[in-house]
């Protein structure tokens, strides 16, 4: 169910009209306190008029009432100055923007606030706040009980999958993704049942007596003894009590258990939420990949983007060891950065010989990216044969990952690649043959926008600083090689 409201304003008179509005749409609910929210509303409204408009005469927003069975979602739009919004998510709050301390108390206030892009329409920053109850699709009330945190905790148990796990998986991802999760196999019970009895996939479960309300994924490589953490969600109704923190830790237990050397995650970078809890359990950010999250995706089906969202990649390493590498000069500073990070030491040495003469594709249909894994050195013919085709087959990212042990004129690589418009994503830990190689990436799709990449931490803002520079620098040469 979902109904929806649209109000236009042109005059800072018109505010209380808004406010008004929520009220009567307060009164034909049967929610007991959405005062919050009201609040909320009125800090976004006034702070909206404060800095998107210079003249009360050219004040233009538009406010959208959508109200769906468990969830009322308020969308406030504008086509006024254009405003960075991406600091009021950031690990630490630049001097600059205390003036706006206003847009934080809304984060106090409601599920969840999210900044979307509207290009040449604007902007839109969305509230939403659940409800303590749900409706039906024939509009009628659903009486649901209200769970206390203190009474879920004690009667949760989280532990690894057993058989007849599958269907209440499947049920709980559509819950939060409705069907555009990309992981399709999450929607099929019988295959998420496969998966894990094979050891590809190791689910973890939350339950509360006897309703599945929280999953969370192992997801193991194939060409290496590493694991990717996926597939996260807890059912909406039990959000907010810590139990994604006790999935969690019984993850990385799991992981230590099963002998892996790693984990990594690719948290999104539409907003901080995720990358604040790999950050909560000491993972390190070392890449950023542009583009790899589908347009379609949506969370909780109320958070999406019209274009492809990136991920933050991050490790954590559960058999640390001292690197002997080969590191290129133009990226040497930036990867040392990731290797301090981790309190890896890292030797540099020229190899003597490249063990592995290969030069191989892979292609994600799901994601719709290409993998270039470069593994030696190579002619500038041998290249263009693997690179033309994916750029041809219109997929939207190619990476190119790039062995930092065994190459031994890296730097002649890394300059063919920049020449080309392959420029830095970052470092991935042991992710082939439990080796270390570098990322490159190249954008081929209009889908893809590098400035709407939400950086939480301190080291990631960073990180994005130096990518984009990068990819400036890139793009330059490249168009003149053209």
């Amino acid at each position: 169910m979902q109904d929806s409201i649209e109000i236009k304003i042109s005059n800072t008179a018109y505010t209380p009209f808004i406010l008004s509005a929520f009220n009567q749409i307060q009164a034909c609910l049967f929610q007991t306190n959405l005062a919050p929210l009201k609040e909320a509303l009125d800090i976004l409204l006034n702070n909206v008029i404060k800095h998107a408009y210079e003249k009360s005469y050219e004040i233009d927003l538009r406010v959208h009432f959508h109200i769906f069975s468990c969830e009322i979602r308020i969308d406030v739009e504008d086509a006024g100055l254009p405003f960075d919004f991406t600091p009021y998510l950031s690990q630490t709050l630049d001097q600059k923007y205390q003036e706006h301390t206003g847009l934080y108390r809304i984060y106090e206030l409601v599920d969840s606030l999210v900044y979307h892009d509207l290009a040449k329409e604007g902007k839109c920053l969305s509230l939403t706040q659940e409800f303590n109850l749900c409706y039906d699709l024939k509009n009628e009330s659903v009486s649901l009980p209200k769970y206390q945190k203190v009474d879920v905790l004690k009667n949760l148990k989280v532990r690894t999958f057993l058989i007849g796990d599958g269907d209440g998986i499947a049920k709980l991802i559509y819950k939060n993704y409705n069907f555009s999760y990309y992981k399709d196999i999450f929607y099929i019970p019988h295959k998420v049942r496969e998966a894990n009895l094979d050891k590809s996939v190791t689910s973890i479960v939350a339950y509360y007596h006897k309703d599945l309300i929280g999953h969370f994924a192992l997801l193991k490589s194939q060409d290496s003894n590493i694991a990717e953490i996926g597939v996260a969600c807890v059912d909406p109704r039990f959000k907010r009590m810590g139990i994604m923190n006790l999935m969690f830790d019984t993850l990385i237990q799991t992981a230590k258990d099963e002998g892996l050397a790693a984990i990594y995650g690719e948290a999104l970078t539409m907003h901080p939420f995720s990358q604040k809890a790999n950050l909560r359990h000491k993972m390190i950010e070392s890449a950023i990949s542009l583009g790899i999250v589908p347009s379609s995706m949506e969370i909780e089906k109320s958070i999406k983007t019209a274009q492809k969202s990136g991920a933050m990649i991050a490790y954590l390493l559960f058999k640390p060891f001292n690197r002997v590498l080969n590191l290129p000069n133009l990226y040497k500073n930036e990867i040392l950065k990731v290797y301090k990070r981790a309190k890896l030491e890292v030797s540099m040495i020229s190899p003597q010989k490249e063990i592995r003469q290969e030069l191989s594709i892979s292609i994600n249909t799901m994601l719709n990216s290409g993998t270039i894994i470069i593994n030696s050195s190579f002619k500038h013919c041998d290249f263009l044969r693997v690179f033309e085709p994916l750029r041809h087959e219109q997929v939207d990212m190619i990476f190119a990952d790039i062995n930092l042990h065994h190459i031994k004129d890296i730097n002649s690589i890394i300059n063919e690649l920049n020449k080309l418009g392959f420029f830095y994503s970052g470092l991935l830990f042991e992710y082939y043959k439990n080796e270390d190689y570098l990322r490159l990436q190249y954008i081929n799709s209009l889908k893809i926008d590098i400035r709407e990449v939400i950086c939480y931490s301190d080291d990631a803002n960073e990180m994005m600083r130096f990518i984009q520079k990068d990819y400036q620098k890139v793009s330059i040469s490249s168009l003149k090689t053209s």
